[in-house]
């Protein structure tokens, strides 16, 4: 009896493991297994997580459905395993940038994630032993992989970061670097100049993301983020004559606490 026990232990660590590889890798729009139908529209009832999330937040997946994560067996209990993940965007932060270049720069830069997971049957509960580092480890590999097929480049991982008055109380951190083109804007009167065009940009902006699990009622819960690391600023020097020029500063304005703040905020408001 002990000898089984043990193995059943074993085999329940392995799919802890996997969901949380498969499970977080579907948010990169990517799974790794070798069954054709893991990845497929799921038959369970498996609801989206709920989020409370302000008017800064928009769903970007209102036609998400739940997905086959994993399938398999222990002993004579088979069991699958179904996610439904859920992803928003700052909707706010890009329309200011965009008005405020004139909508020469119209894109995310800050975009959040909800997820959940449950196993079936129910009694066979995932949540069980979330204790496992190589959960966290899955999450980290995967969220790596989602921020470079996001255009982030040099992509590296960086220490937990504790959140203690958020449910995972600490979330795995990956760095990177997200490149902005140079952007020119036409038809700008300069006074006693002849020039017509201004350009900035061309530089890296460093983006941070964070994601963290937990559990809840028998299910796994995760939540996260990805969000400039900090502001964006250029100069663009201007002749007027030989003997005067003015510079042209531009400050997106990004502020990375704040926005760091905001991903929290929105970890907090997911639940079942």
């Amino acid at each position: 009896m002990p000898k089984d026990g043990n193995k059943t232990k074993i085999k329940r660590r392995h799919l802890l493991t996997a969901l949380g590889a498969t499970g977080i890798s579907a948010l990169a729009g990517c799974g790794s297994t070798s069954d054709a139908d893991i990845g497929s529209p799921s038959d369970k009832d498996v609801p989206a997580p709920s989020v409370d999330a302000s008017d800064r937040w928009e769903l970007t997946t209102p036609d998400s459905k739940p997905r086959l994560l994993k399938k398999g067996s222990v002993g004579p209990l088979n069991y699958t395993a179904h996610g439904h993940v859920t992803r928003y965007e700052d909707v706010q932060l890009r329309k200011r940038v965009s008005d405020s270049t004139f909508g020469e720069i119209d894109r995310p830069f800050a975009v959040a994630f909800a997820a959940r997971v449950d196993v079936f049957p129910s009694t066979f509960s995932a949540a069980t032993g979330l204790q496992s580092g190589e959960i966290d480890s899955a999450i980290l590999n995967n969220l790596k992989n989602a921020m470079s097929d996001f255009g982030v480049q040099n992509v590296q991982q960086s220490a937990p970061m504790d959140a203690p008055d958020t449910p995972p109380a600490q979330f795995q951190v990956v760095r990177g670097e997200y490149p902005i083109s140079e952007v020119t804007i036409e038809d700008v009167d300069i006074p006693h100049s002849n020039r017509s065009q201004l350009s900035f940009g061309g530089g890296m902006l460093p983006i941070k993301g964070i994601a963290g699990r937990w559990k809840s009622d028998g299910s796994i819960l995760a939540g996260g983020g990805v969000y400039p690391d900090a502001d964006f600023d250029a100069t663009e020097k201007v002749s007027m004559s030989d003997a005067i020029s003015m510079s042209v500063d531009v400050d997106l304005n990004l502020q990375p606490a704040r926005r760091e703040s905001q991903i929290l905020n929105f970890v907090r408001n997911i639940s079942l």
